[in-house]
This record gives structure tokens, C-alpha cells and sequence, in this order.
């Protein structure tokens, strides 16, 4: 019944809901050419956005706007639906060989935390790093398949803004898939299908009864991860990716959303809004912490979870260690991402 809308003319490429291009997002509408929702779609900037979000997703996010089939003929009824296609996924290989601590955003957390926490996270999260030295933040499920890996290029050491995206680059945003196709080692019809960043942790035995604490960027997780080891730190990856189909995995467990700031509350009305869908299998709730304390001219910056954090841990007002559990974490080997970690890049605490 849906398809993407052909391209006519440039008013047929609308602004993408993620990374706000104009003229470079395509609508799915139906066979009368009705778009289903104005977030519904892909955008055409695979390389440096890959946001998508097809009919199946929007439907198990919001039932209630799927239009009546009406009535069919019983021949049109016994069509068989045609199959799903299967998930498209990534060789844990590629993130064994691209683990590395030497990317911008990696020497910002070594300045910001030391070398023993910088390996406690890179046990977790299995961070890979770019010839240029951009950072990659791999996602992968419960399951321990990887979804895809998001290139993020940060500000190089000395930069007055070390230690935030470089946004002055056109690329600040890219993803291992398009690089993997060019080479001809993925198939043209290879699809990226994100999950939560950070997914793979919900299944180790020490985090089982923990609360998730659930963010935008992947950097708010790692930094909340350091400072709260008490909570599993999660990322959508952006705003408009907190969707029904890549939290499923949070089913029964207990959940605290952390939404940026911005001038008008938006973004914290928007995860409102999806904590009541995600709340049908899970319990939720959505800290509004930074919307109560956050000063307007934070506001105005935008500032997640993370700054908030780096500002009291700059300020002195805040101090992080290494505690005894992130040293187990370190040298465990119970869990086959983090095992093939600790073997592959022989991470040790410091003495």
C-alpha cells in the first residue's frame, strides 16, 4: 500500500526530521499519493544522516493512524503478505578491527575521566576509531549482531571546542555501511536498521536489575555511563530515532528518559509524548532535571545530559573514579563482545 514518492519535482524532497536538510527527505505515501507522516520516510543523505523510518515502524508506533483495509475481495484476502526482508547486518569482525583509542572523542574522555575509566568504557561500548581519527559508535542488539557503525568526526585536541561534534564539516555524521559498499563488500540492497547505541549491554548479568537511563547522543551515554555506573546507559542516537520498534528491547524494565533542552521545551514535550507508548511495556519515566535547572542561555545552547555533567566535572564540583565494579567490568569474560575486547586489545586497568 506504501511506497516512497517518486521524484517529480524538488517540492517532492521535503526537510529530513533528523538532520534538517532541506530538500533531501522522501516521503512514503500510499497509492493515491497521501503521505502517511511527515517523519515517515528516508532520508537521501545516506552517508552522513541515514535516518529511516518505514511504514511497519510508524504503524507499531502509532496503531491507531493505520487507515482501514475496507473490504476485499476474498481472493485479494487469501494473498499471502509478502515475507519481511531479513535483517541486514555487519561481521562482528569489522569491530574487532576497527577498535581503537585513537580518535578526538577518545582523548577528550582520557582528559576528562584518565586511562582507567577510558577502559572501562571501551569494554563496554567497543568503540572503533577512523584512520582520521573519527570516532565510531557501533550499534549493536542484545542478540550481539551489529546494526551499523555511525562515524562521528569531533574537534580535534586544542580546538576552543574540544570535545564536541564538528559541525563546521559537511560529513560530521557518516556510517560504515556506504564505505563498505563502495569497496564491493556489502550488496547495493544493503540496508542500515539502527538499534539502540549501547543495546548489547542489556543482556549482561550485572546489569539484569539495573534502571536504564536512556538519551539522545551516544557521547551523553558514555559520559552518564562514567559518572552513573549504576545505570545502563543507553542512546537513540537522535530525537526523532526514540521509536516503538528500536526500544523494544527495554520491555520490562525500569526506564529514565533524558531529553536535551532547547529555547521552547520541545524536545522534552516530544519524549513525553513517546514515554506514553513505550510505558505499554516497560516503566518509564522522564527526568525534566535539565528543564528545571538549565538556564535559558543553556537553553539556547541546546545542552544535553553530558554537559551538564562536563561542566560539574570541570568545575570540581563533581569527581569520578574508578570504582571496583568498572575493574571487574574491565576483566570480565563472561560476555563475548567484551571477552573478544579484552583479548583482542589486552585492556587492563592501570596499577
Amino acid at each position: 500500500m506504501y511506497h516512497l514518492q517518486k521524484y517529480r519535482t524538488n517540492n517532492d524532497r521535503h526537510e529530513c526530521p533528523n538532520c534538517h536538510k532541506k530538500h533531501s527527505f522522501t516521503w512514503y505515501v500510499d497509492d493515491d499519493g497521501q503521505p502517511i507522516d511527515p517523519t515517515c520516510g528516508k532520508c537521501n543523505h545516506e552517508n552522513s544522516c541515514g535516518y529511516h523510518y518505514p511504514p511497519r515502524e510508524y504503524f507499531a508506533d502509532h496503531p491507531t493512524d493505520r487507515k482501514p483495509m475496507g473490504d476485499r475481495p476474498k481472493q485479494e484476502a487469501a494473498t499471502p503478505l509478502p515475507m519481511p526482508k531479513p535483517l541486514c547486518t555487519l561481521p562482528f569482525d569489522y569491530v574487532i578491527k576497527s577498535a581503537s583509542y585513537n580518535s578526538s572523542f577518545v582523548r577528550f574522555l582520557h582528559g576528562l575521566f584518565g586511562a582507567g575509566i577510558v577502559h572501562y568504557l571501551m569494554a563496554l561500548y567497543a568503540l572503533g576509531a577512523t584512520h582520521e581519527g573519527d570516532v565510531i559508535f557501533w550499534q549493536i542488539d542484545k542478540a550481539g549482531r551489529v546494526h551499523g557503525g555511525k562515524i562521528v568526526k569531533f574537534y580535534p585536541v586544542g580546538h576552543p571546542k574540544f570535545g564536541h561534534r564538528d559541525k563546521e564539516d559537511e560529513y560530521v555524521v557518516t556510517w560504515v555501511h556506504p564505505k563498505l559498499k563502495r569497496l564491493g563488500l556489502l550488496p547495493d540492497d544493503w540496508e542500515l536498521t539502527q538499534c539502540l547505541f549501547g543495546e548489547h549491554l542489556l543482556n549482561l548479568s550485572f546489569n539484569k536489575e539495573k534502571t536504564i537511563a536512556l538519551v539522545e547522543s551516544e557521547k551523553s551515554a558514555m559520559i552518564g555511563a562514567a559518572v552513573f555506573p549504576q545505570y545502563v546507559w543507553l542512546a537513540t542516537g537522535g530525537k526523532h530515532n526514540l521509536q516503538y520498534a528500536k526500544t523494544k528491547s527495554l520491555a520490562g524494565r525500569k526506564v529514565i528518559m533524558f531529553p536535551d533542552t532547547d529555547t521552547k521545551g520541545e524536545t522534552f514535550k516530544l519524549w513525553q509524548t513517546k514515554a506514553t507508548e513505550i510505558a505499554k511495556f516497560c516503566k518509564v519515566t522522564v527526568s525534566n532535571r535539565l528543564e528545571r535547572e538549565a538556564t535559558p542561555e543553556q537553553k539556547e545552547k541546546g545542552i544535553d545530559i553530558a554537559d551538564w555533567l562536563v561542566d560539574e566535572i570541570q568545575s570540581g564540583a563533581l569527581a569520578v573514579e574508578l570504582t571496583n565494579e568498572m575493574q571487574t567490568v574491565i576483566m570480565r569474560e563472561q560476555h563475548p563482545i567484551i571477552n573478544t575486547l579484552i583479548q583482542e586489545l589486552k585492556l587492563k586497568p592501570d596499577p
